[in-house]
């Protein structure tokens, strides 16, 4: 699928949403803003890359096309950023870090290899949307019933998987789902209702310690959000700031903790945090898609150098 105005423009909203709530978390809040921004930030993530995947071209390009392509896009970036998330950490050497960094990555670094562990799914099992989505919907509802709202290993052997790999299905091949078969204009209203409902039961839990009432609230919510993508897309509205900032979701993925954790140590406040680092962000951004070897690294999109720059389209990259 190509690229979207209004895609995008979800994208960046997702992630200024994920950054308000890592600063809310970083100065000590806990309250209903960041409850309700937990319960859709990631599983909308999912599923906008769900929606956004070329099924066609996955199954059918090369491995070494395919592994090329994700690769230089998306898990070379993830794999400088975690080697200095962990050196910044003080993370002891040990012969099984490299496990530990790509099965259960430490911080916020689990959403880029789950990614790509669906990805995979998707070109290794050649089932329709609908039948993947039928095989991994009851796993997803046993992780999140079993785990809850934490998360950890499923298992104790050295190839065991971070949840958050097995929590997520449900909503990634539920996008692929709606792409292939979009939810008509006459049934928009139903999903709308079905995600309102959602959001206004997973609201009314917080504190409430309900651990059975918060998978169908959460369920609900996303699935109804995710289902109003294609009428979302069809809209093609832009706010060039933010759509900026969708474009390159991965950039400020990947290094908004690290720059937040600096500014907050100069004691600004919240609000003053988060506005200085998105501007920081911004800025670095931009340096680094001016170089040819820096956005491989950083995760930026190169600067565009004419007609000739037009490649593949991207792989679908975090939000």
């Amino acid at each position: 699928m190509g690229k979207n105005p209004s895609i995008d423009l979800l994208k960046g909203v997702l992630i200024l949403l994920v950054m308000s709530g890592h600063v809310m978390e970083l100065v000590g809040g806990h309250d209903l803003a960041l409850w309700v921004g937990s319960g859709f930030r990631m599983p909308l993530m999912v599923g906008i890359s769900g929606y956004l995947l070329n099924v066609t071209r996955t199954r059918t390009a090369s491995a070494p096309d395919l592994l090329s392509r994700y690769g230089r896009r998306m898990l070379l970036p993830w794999a400088f950023a975690g080697i200095v998330y962990m050196l910044i950490s003080g993370e002891a050497l040990r012969w099984s870090l490299p496990f530990d960094l790509l099965f259960r990555p430490p911080f916020h670094l689990w959403y880029v290899p789950a990614l790509f562990f669906l990805v995979m799914l998707t070109r290794l099992l050649p089932f329709s949307p609908l039948a993947l989505l039928a095989i991994g919907a009851p796993v997803s509802l046993s992780i999140l019933y079993g785990f809850g709202l934490g998360h950890g290993p499923v298992g104790d052997s050295l190839l065991s998987l971070d949840s958050r790999f097995l929590r997520y299905p449900v909503y990634f091949f539920f996008g692929m789902l709606v792409a292939e078969r979009p939810v008509s204009r006459r049934d928009l209203p139903l999903a709308l209702a079905v995600a309102m409902l959602g959001l206004v039961w997973w609201s009314g839990l917080y504190d409430a310690g309900d651990n059975f009432a918060y998978v169908p609230a959460r369920l609900l919510m996303n699935l109804g959000l995710i289902a109003l993508l294609p009428a979302l897309s069809a809209l093609r509205v832009d706010f060039a700031p933010v759509n900026a900032i969708g474009r390159d979701s991965l950039f400020f993925y990947l290094w908004h903790p690290l720059i937040m954790g600096v500014v907050i140590m100069t004691d600004v406040g919240a609000l003053a945090t988060l506005a200085l680092s998105i501007l920081l962000l911004a800025a670095a951004n931009r340096l680094a898609a001016r170089s040819a070897l820096l956005p491989i690294l950083f995760g930026s999109l190169p600067e565009r150098r004419g007609a000739a720059s037009s490649a593949l389209p991207p792989a679908p990259l975090p939000a």
